[in-house]
């Protein structure tokens, strides 16, 4: 038993970011506005849900000031604006969750490089013409996006080589960018390293030791989202949404106390360090201008935001409604960006491959050890769904019938549609076919992906036995363009969403994928329309 464990968990793993390169500037060289918490704030914050002294404050300001640089546009960096026959110039926006950074070369090369991405291709699955095709149809869509909304970022974690993930892609793709911290990761065992355990075989022991331990210099906690713009940045703020889970309080309380020198099972050890993220902070939003000449406001304002997967369906609206009067009185064309988590239950759908990945960095150790169970992983998901649940597999936007059709992310998606501004406009749920790669309509057709029945889903596991299971559409991209009412066609196209693309050919042609979230676009074109052809 123990050995088919092994051997399944060697299978779903995928290999870790590799190390980052010497001479890189510090965080501290980088950011001068930013004040980091130091390693012992951060000690301090691993023991308590309420920091004495300065260290509230310091916190505070760590969660709600934005790290902003407009490096690209002072170095004279223009945008791309790629060009669309028969809607013209277009303000592509593209939507990444990027799983922490965790195959960062990976993600650099599919951004920048075609040629480089190539190298990564999986050998063991030869593609066919077609595939090639689709994937370098991808890799150039993706490659020409002036705007890119990422999720879950990592700044000074060992897990991704403690990077600075957002400056280091907008370095390399030439772009402005702004940060925001939605986490402070002050584990003591398994972030910190501050409290020892121990296993009983003396090499393990090693092992472990070695695993855990922590560059204290580097090390800064933080895990957020980010915009990356090739557009000048003209403000940034960050909204603190509704506490829909305690993610320091609840997580030390659902999880076993691990006593200091305390000597453990490996398998129980692994099951710990798999189940609990023990974090300072909360879901938030992103909210960043940016200057677009052609925009009749001359910006365009970008929100960026992960909702919560630790609760039910009501409390994510709740979040939601609070993006919403956060962005209220805004008059410039908007486009709302990120993780929803729309799975219709309070846990994100997840694996074994994706739990090891978010934690571990010495992965072969912990793939050798005996795994007796995983509960807290909701490895239930793997079964069979019943019938009411398949109602809205792929499609969280369908109607929704309590007990015959159960649908409870509905809601989230009725409040958006039915929002107005202050200028009395909406977002865009048109869905015209003629705005789309295939053709498909109905709701949010132009602005995400459509499949044969449903969405075409953003995340998956490794294994999904076909979709049968283990697909879902978390990711979404709402626009407000011009229009005043969210359906009806003859409105105008400016700034309107068209053309939306799920990259899941590109995101599954490296070995075990690039992330377990596929990168997902959208074209806003910079002028009114005159007759949209597909690309």
């Amino acid at each position: 038993m123990r050995r088919a464990i092994a051997f399944l968990l060697l299978w779903l793993c995928a290999p870790l970011a590799r190390p980052q390169e010497p001479g890189v500037k510090s965080y501290d060289e980088r950011h001068q506005d930013f004040a980091f918490l130091t390693f012992d704030e951060l000690v301090a914050l691993s023991s308590t849900a309420k920091p004495e002294e300065r260290l509230p404050e310091r916190l505070n300001s760590v969660l709600t000031t934005p790290i902003v640089h407009n490096d690209a546009s002072a170095a004279a960096a223009h945008p791309h604006r790629p060009t669309v026959h028969g809607v013209g110039p277009v303000v592509r926006v593209g939507l990444w969750n990027i799983e922490r950074g965790l195959n960062f070369e990976v993600i650099k090369s599919a951004l920048t490089d075609t040629n480089e991405f190539e190298k990564f291709e999986n050998e063991s699955k030869p593609l066919t013409g077609f595939q090639k095709e689709t994937i370098q149809s991808q890799l150039n869509t993706l490659q020409n996006a002036d705007v890119l909304v990422l999720n879950e970022v990592d700044l000074g974690m060992k897990r991704t080589d403690y990077r600075d993930v957002a400056h280091d892609l907008a370095e390399a793709l030439h772009m402005n960018y702004a940060y925001g911290v939605e986490f402070v990761e002050v584990d003591p065992v398994f972030a910190l390293g501050t409290e020892q355990v121990h296993l009983p075989d003396a090499q393990q022991d090693q092992r472990l030791r070695q695993d855990l331990q922590v560059d204290r210099v580097r090390y800064r906690g933080l895990h957020g989202t980010a915009i990356l713009s090739r557009y000048p940045i003209r403000n940034a703020r960050i909204v603190r949404l509704p506490v829909c889970y305690d993610w320091f309080s609840q997580e030390w309380r659902e999880v076993a106390h691990i006593e200091k020198g305390k000597r453990w099972a490996a398998h129980r050890l692994f099951n710990e360090r798999i189940s609990r993220e023990i974090r300072q902070g909360g879901r938030m939003a992103l909210i960043v201008d940016l200057a677009i000449p052609e925009s009749p406001t001359g910006e365009a304002t970008i929100v960026a935001t992960h909702l919560e997967n630790r609760c039910a369906p009501a409390c994510r609206r709740s979040q939601m409604e609070a993006v919403l009067a956060a962005v209220e009185q805004i008059a410039n064309p908007v486009v709302l960006a990120g993780d929803m988590n729309t799975t219709g239950k309070k846990n994100t759908p997840t694996s074994v491959r994706n739990e090891i990945m978010s934690r571990v960095r010495d992965y072969q150790f912990w793939i050798g050890q005996a795994v007796s169970y995983f509960h807290p992983l909701g490895i239930y998901q793997h079964a069979l769904f019943p019938v009411h649940y398949l109602h809205g597999y792929n499609d969280p936007t369908a109607f929704h019938m309590p007990i015959l059709w159960n649908n409870r992310e509905r809601a989230l998606f009725k409040g958006v549609e039915k929002f107005r501004f202050s200028d009395n406009r909406a977002f865009d749920f048109r869905g015209e076919p003629e705005r789309t790669l295939k053709g498909r309509s109905r709701t949010l057709a132009d602005s995400n992906e459509r499949s044969v029945k449903g969405f075409v889903p953003t995340y998956s596991f490794a294994r999904d036995y076909g979709g049968l299971v283990g697909r879902f559409k978390l990711d979404w991209i709402f626009v407000k363009p011009f229009v005043q009412d969210p359906r009806l066609t003859e409105q105008s196209g400016l700034f309107a969403p068209h053309f939306p693309n799920t990259m899941r050919a590109l995101n599954e042609s490296v070995n075990d994928r690039i992330c377990d979230h596929a990168p997902i676009t959208v074209d806003l074109p910079l002028r009114e329309p005159t007759q949209p052809v597909k690309p």
